[in-house]
């Protein structure tokens, strides 16, 4: 009985929590308010026409929609401020910067993208001709089975923000218990694919029927396909991480759609920013102001000012 809830229940399960919970997400963070107008920019600010501004500056100080869009896809798939936060140290009198994190954080990022792609495939029957030749760029042929490269990067570059986590003492000061548990289930869920595909070597039929039956659900409950016993760990890794990704930092993949200081406009000089946890703000007449302070109105009136409002 184990077989059928790990196979069917857990991860039809851990989908439904994860719909629910990026929703619940997207939804809170979509209604919030933006009371202060606080993108982050570092490049000249769009100002008079003469005054020259570069691609640089108008991806760090976007000045109308478009640039942001400009500056958002270099944040997604270019990690630009991860480039530009570094530190940077003198030794000698020379400037040394040192992106090393910038460099691992793409290198493991851009490989788990591959391999979430590469697994596409075990849903779908014929399995379409892209996915074919990405599988086929990514691997070297000159061991069986072939080895995929983004297997091994993305365990090196998540090893080392792990590791980095782990050792340096700024960072070690200001992680949480939920800092390390990603990682960690992301590295289970590496390691146990490496193992499944280079050690084990586990048939993957049962692991297709399995896929196909779950994504068009007709998943035989009483009987479903026999997997190996460690694509039953992974799946369960696997079905654990999605089930907690709404509800951990991992949720900065869609929350940096939202974040005010990448996906505003800096146009302060343009446009008012209008706050809108205001109060609605009610005047009153002039008459009104006249009775509320008659007496000082009075004698103001008879010093020979006259504050009364023109009319023409």
């Amino acid at each position: 009985m184990i077989n059928p809830f790990l196979e069917v229940v857990v991860p039809y399960a851990a989908f439904a929590i994860f719909v629910i919970g990026v929703l619940y997400r997207i939804v809170t963070w979509a209604s919030s308010a933006v009371p202060l107008k606080i993108p982050t920019t570092s490049g000249q600010h769009g100002t008079l026409p003469f005054i020259r501004r570069t691609i640089h500056d108008r991806i760090d100080s976007p000045y109308n929609k478009w640039e942001v869009v400009l500056r958002m896809l270099t944040e997604i798939f270019l990690f630009r401020s991860l480039w530009r936060n570094t530190k940077y140290y003198v030794y000698g009198h020379e400037h040394k910067d040192r992106r090393w994190l910038w460099g691992f954080a793409m290198l493991f990022h851009w490989s788990f993208l591959i391999i979430l792609i590469r697994h596409l495939r075990f849903f779908m029957e014929p399995v379409p001709e892209p996915f074919i030749f990405l599988t086929e760029m990514i691997a070297i042929k000159a061991w069986v089975p072939a080895i995929y490269v983004t297997g091994l990067t993305a365990l090196i570059g998540l090893g080392y923000l792990l590791l980095r986590r782990i050792f340096l003492g700024n960072e070690r000061t200001i992680s949480l218990p939920s800092d390390y548990l990603a990682p960690i289930l992301l590295l289970s869920i590496i390691i146990s694919g490496l193992l499944m595909r280079y050690i084990y070597k586990i048939p993957l039929a049962p692991v297709k029927e399995l896929a196909l039956g779950l994504i068009t659900f007709q998943i035989d409950f009483a009987n479903p396909p026999d997997v190996h016993w460690l694509f039953l760990v992974h799946l369960t890794l696997v079905c654990i991480t999605i089930a907690y990704f709404p509800f951990s930092k991992l949720m900065h993949a869609g929350g940096i759609l939202f974040s005010p200081t990448r996906n505003m406009p800096n146009d302060n000089r343009r446009r008012r920013h209008v706050n809108p946890w205001n109060p609605p703000y009610v005047g009153i007449t002039f008459e009104e102001h006249y009775e509320n302070y008659r007496d000082q109105m009075e004698e103001i009136a008879e010093r020979g000012y006259n504050f009364r409002p023109e009319v023409e």
